[in-house]
């Protein structure tokens, strides 16, 4: 057989310019030159290629009627065609993270799709596959899409890549400028679909390229092509090519040049060393095909998380071969590992399946089930026949649970929860155990909570929970001392408690904001406060609460709007007096009358889940009022958009005329006074702007 370096230097001349233009741009992380030889007997070349919203009906090989793929289609049939294979995500964040780390979304840190300038990424600390891979001695590649994080903060080269190729993401909207990345540097910027065209070619140049700079090391390429995700650009030579538009222009043009990397593998004798995985990262968008599966992408219903997944290892995946047996992103860290012979950290939990032996042509027998999941919350869980849904993404949540038998209705039309109360039951409760281990996982060592805000002058216990992270190791049963960091002029007491930690104790601490609390004109007065504890001779400090303070010491009635992450008006609410509520017919919470309750917090009383949506009409407080007068006052504002001034009237009568409207970031406090009577009395408040309008207030108080 021959080696690498014994064609390297035809592969130049056979291939021309580009594939040696491609390495212009700036030095390679690592050189394939100063690393030791491949072992003898390790495991295989790796080669993941990912097409970007690819449908599960759009190639040939399964089933398209117009897009000719006809490399594709040989893949195919020289090795396993899956035709139950699922992405992680229905969306391509998530479920490019999951596939590096053979982990759920909601592990990762990355739950849903990143936008341009999201400041979040895969974090350092988790483990990646080629992290993993290069501890066998792999030369290791990240090439096209990486979508995991900004690259100037998340960059491959911190996630076991030797080399990087590429771009961050193409967005659909304000696509250009788009810089491409070598290795850690920006070396060029996309300007127009004629640029972005070339990607194609240039991306199956790269991955030779990566090939033959390992020479005789083993090598473990991921490339992310950027098609058919919109936008959408061939070059001139595919334009029209195909009868599927420009969407199967895109596709028969990424064929060809997938194609050409086979070629390459063949040519180096590299087939019987080399497994080749081809999918889809999440179903179609706009005009792919999800073979008439149920719903797209953004969905977890079939047609958005069920996508073509090939694999093809010469002389090891058996040829010509159609499985049915159900398999994962999830399984792909766990199955490449084992190939290499390398273990998985212990003590990080994976979520799929060793996939070896059905590889080889073996039956999966037993698998792990695959959930999916919408955002950090689970929404469906696919087990041997069944696939049980428990959230959609949107409001409407009406029909379920939703349990399908996919072998008999693998279009979803026929809820069988009735008919099959334990199946249901029981992945239920596979979900629910999923997420307790996931919240399980996420928690740190401390946590504050506290029912905010806290009132000027008056005591409150501040709940601090500890956790087993505290002592992961050795007996749970500890000595602690809990305290708060405080601003100055509060008062604060430490508890030293004997506690288990494996029970997950919550300590009250006691905390006394100053009589008289002051903020500036239009802001609030807002506190953090961060919980410490004394363990083992070491004090471990939690992430600090934010909040703000009310300048006065009681409240009858009080509920707070869920504010954005990291507000210090945070989801928190606090049941109405009783007497008191809110009129459901009126509206639903703070802005009124959204036509399906909603919340960022499920606990929160059905009265105060809101939906911030336009042109809402007014909302009725039916308030119980003690004796004698009672002063009511309004928080106003929101840290990201300006509010109305509001009207609100008590039994008919104004009682707060509109004030001028609250900047995006301030707030503002308004208040009127009511009489209770002798013997106190219900009142109906009716609050609402002069005008239907987009209104929200935060806290509304009577003292």
């Amino acid at each position: 057989m021959a080696s690498r370096r014994d064609v390297l230097a035809g592969s130049a001349a056979a291939l021309g310019t580009s594939a040696l233009s491609v390495s212009v741009g700036g030095p390679h992380l690592q050189t394939a030159a100063a690393q030791p030889a491949r072992p003898a007997g390790g495991g295989p070349n790796v080669i993941m290629v990912l097409l970007d919203d690819l449908g599960y009906g759009d190639l040939g090989c399964y089933g398209h009627p117009l897009i000719r793929t006809p490399r594709l289609d040989r893949l195919a049939r020289q090795g396993t065609r899956f035709t139950q294979g699922y992405c992680a995500a229905p969306v391509c964040s998530p479920s490019r993270a999951a596939l590096l780390t053979g982990r759920v979304p909601p592990r990762t840190g990355i739950p849903d799709v990143l936008s341009r300038d999201d400041p979040h990424g895969l974090g350092t600390a988790e483990r990646t596959l080629p992290e993993y891979l290069r501890t066998a001695g792999y030369v290791t590649a990240a090439i096209g899409k990486w979508h995991l994080g900004r690259l100037d903060a998340h960059h491959p080269a911190r996630h076991g890549f030797d080399s990087f190729f590429g771009v961050d993401a193409m967005y659909t909207a304000d696509t250009y400028p788009t810089e491409v990345w070598r290795d850690e540097q920006p070396v060029e910027t996309l300007n127009s679909d004629a640029d972005l065209a070339t990607l194609t070619r240039r991306f199956t140049d790269e991955a030779i390229d990566v090939i033959d700079r390992a020479g005789d090391r083993p090598f473990f390429i991921y490339l992310a092509e950027t098609m058919p995700h919109l936008p959408l650009a061939v070059e001139p030579e595919f334009d029209g090519i195909s009868r599927g538009g420009l969407y199967g222009d895109a596709i028969e043009s990424v064929d060809h040049h997938l194609g050409r990397l086979f070629d390459a593998i063949a040519e180096r004798g590299l087939d019987r060393e080399t497994l080749i995985i081809v999918a889809g990262d999440n179903g179609p968008w706009f005009e792919g095909s999800s073979g008439g599966l149920r719903s797209r992408k953004f969905e977890v219903f079939e047609g958005g998380v069920r996508v073509p997944f090939i694999a093809r290892w010469t002389g090891t995946v058996p040829r010509g071969r159609e499985s049915d047996d159900v398999v994962s992103f999830l399984d792909l860290l766990p199955t490449v590992c084992s190939l290499a012979g390398v273990e998985p950290e212990p003590g990080v939990p994976l979520d799929g399946t060793d996939l070896t032996a059905t590889l080889r042509g073996a039956r999966l027998r037993e698998r792990a089930p695959v959930p999916f999941f919408l955002s950090a919350r689970a929404a469906a869980v696919r087990d041997g026949r069944w696939k049980l849904h428990v959230r959609r993404r949107g409001s409407d949540q009406r029909y379920l649970p939703e349990l399908y038998d996919l072998d008999a209705d693998p279009r979803e039309s026929v809820n069988l929860t009735a008919r099959q109360p334990e199946v249901t039951a029981r992945l239920q409760e596979f979900l629910t155990a999923l997420e307790e281990d996931i919240a399980r996982e996420q928690r740190p060592p401390v946590e504050l909570t506290a029912d905010l805000p806290l009132f000027a002058g008056r005591p409150h216990a501040v709940r601090v929970r500890l956790t087993r992270a505290l002592r992961p190791g050795g007996d749970p049963v500890a000595e602690v001392t809990v305290s708060l960091a405080a601003p100055d002029g509060w008062a604060t007491t430490a508890v030293r408690e004997v506690v288990d930690l494996g029970t997950e104790p919550v300590i009250d601490v006691e905390v006394t904001p100053p009589a008289a609390v002051a903020a500036p004109a239009g802001r609030l007065a807002t506190y953090a406060l961060t919980p410490r504890v004394e363990i083992d001779g070491r004090t471990v400090t939690g992430e600090p609460v934010r909040g703000y303070a009310v300048p006065h010491g009681d409240d009858v009635a009080l509920a707070l709007d869920a504010g954005p992450a990291g507000s210090p008006v945070t989801p928190s609410y606090r049941a109405l007096t009783p007497e008191s509520s809110w009129t459901e017919e009126a509206g639903y919470g703070w802005t009124g009358g959204a036509p399906v309750p909603m919340s960022r917090d499920r606990g929160a009383p059905d009265v105060l889940r809101r939906d911030m949506v336009n042109n809402q009409p007014a909302a009725l407080l039916r308030l119980r009022l003690p004796a004698g007068r009672s002063t009511v006052s309004v928080l106003r504002g929101d840290d990201d958009y300006a509010t109305p001034g509001i009207v609100v009237a008590a039994d008919g009568t104004e009682v707060l005329a509109p004030g001028p409207q609250v900047p995006a970031g301030a707030y503002q406090w308004e208040e009127f006074v009511l009489d209770g009577g002798a013997s106190g009395r219900v009142t109906e408040l009716r609050v609402g702007a002069p005008e239907t309008a987009n209104w929200k207030i935060v806290a509304l108080l009577v003292r």
